[in-house]
């Protein structure tokens, strides 16, 4: 019997989460509300244009970490996250055994709806007045999503479901920051605060959000928030982001902050060999996966977008859209093709 389904690639997840009507609210934040007011707080305190110091490394992790929970939000919205729900609710068949209580039938429909191909739940759970008919999938999930079961209208139960699991998480969040990233447990079988998975290993004790951490005989600044876990309760999630070079701080926060979103570019394009073939896919991910606005052009001839952009792209700088200024990062990596990224905030 094979196991079960894990995570998706990153051109399935790109589809699901990114290309259909957009991202829900009403997540749990990894980041603080508005990463970007952390940031221009502290340009603001250092100047526009000086040295950006000890504010570096924060400038740097707010973009990660507003990457890191733009991940997170995708797995929870999106087409094919909204199809996979439909199926759990809209089974006439799985509304009916819970209805009956009968958990032998219960646990036929759900296991048969987590091994279905091409549907991408990794665990699914069904309970009737607070009994747990059938629970099917692996033990590390995240991003769990919840519904009701109806039979002619009437709630005759409840389910929790999830298209990720912890693995699948730790590497979208690695690929797309190239920053190391940590899970901390939650409900049982996890134990609360005990290091479970990530890149960073031997990992260190959990530590608190802000907090200097040495690893590996290197220095991090640990970014931690909570999200959900399956089938409740929450798993913290570290993300380390290396002490910044030195050269790298002498330059403004505005540099510094601009640079950080360059690479998120640079980590995603790397997802998509060739890139060249790709271009749509590419920037409906880079979107979805930072908040931002991307654009593939050939001189004046847009090749990619979701949109049709600013009539007019600078290299670098910034560029006035929609009544508000955004930051331009731009790259060649197949002349004349240009990327341009609009960073957010």
């Amino acid at each position: 019997m094979p196991g079960p389904k894990r995570r998706r690639s990153a051109a399935r997840w790109v589809a699901g989460a990114f290309l259909a009507a957009g991202l829900v609210g009403g997540a749990v934040a990894l980041a603080d509300p508005d990463e970007s007011e952390h940031a221009n707080s502290a340009l603001a305190q250092v100047g526009a244009t000086g040295a950006c110091g000890p504010a570096t490394a924060r400038t740097i992790g707010a973009v990660d970490a507003a990457v890191a929970h733009k991940i997170y939000v995708g797995e929870l919205s999106g087409r094919e996250v909204g199809e996979d729900v439909a199926h759990v609710a809209g089974s006439a068949e799985l509304a009916r055994a819970v209805a009956s209580g009968g958990s032998a039938a219960a646990y036929a429909l759900v296991h048969q709806i987590v091994y279905t191909p091409h549907w991408h739940i990794v665990r699914l759970r069904v309970v009737r007045n607070g009994k747990v008919l059938a629970d099917v999938g692996g033990p590390y999930i995240i991003a769990p999503i919840s519904g009701a079961l109806r039979q002619n209208g009437v709630k005759v139960g409840s389910f929790v479901m999830s298209v990720q699991d912890d693995v699948g998480y730790v590497k979208l969040v690695t690929r797309f920051t190239g920053v190391p990233i940590d899970l901390y447990g939650g409900p049982p079988p996890r134990p609360a605060g005990k290091f479970l998975m990530g890149t960073l290993q031997p990992a260190p004790p959990l530590p608190s959000d802000g907090a200097m951490v040495k690893a590996h005989g290197s220095s991090y600044l640990a970014r931690v928030a909570r999200v959900n876990a399956m089938p409740n309760g929450k798993l913290h999630v570290a993300l380390l982001v290396p002490t910044p070079a030195k050269a790298l701080a002498a330059r403004s926060c505005a540099a510094v902050r601009n640079e950080a979103w360059g690479s998120i570019v640079m980590h995603v394009a790397a997802r998509f060999t060739p890139l060249a073939s790709q271009y749509q896919d590419f920037v409906g991910t880079l979107e979805g996966s930072t908040g931002g606005l991307a654009y593939v052009r050939e001189g004046s001839l847009q090749i990619a977008g979701l949109n049709a952009g600013p009539s007019h792209l600078p290299t670098h700088g910034k560029v006035m859209y929609h009544g508000r200024p955004w930051q331009v990062f731009s790259w060649e990596p197949h002349p004349p093709a240009r990327v341009y990224f609009l960073a957010p905030g």
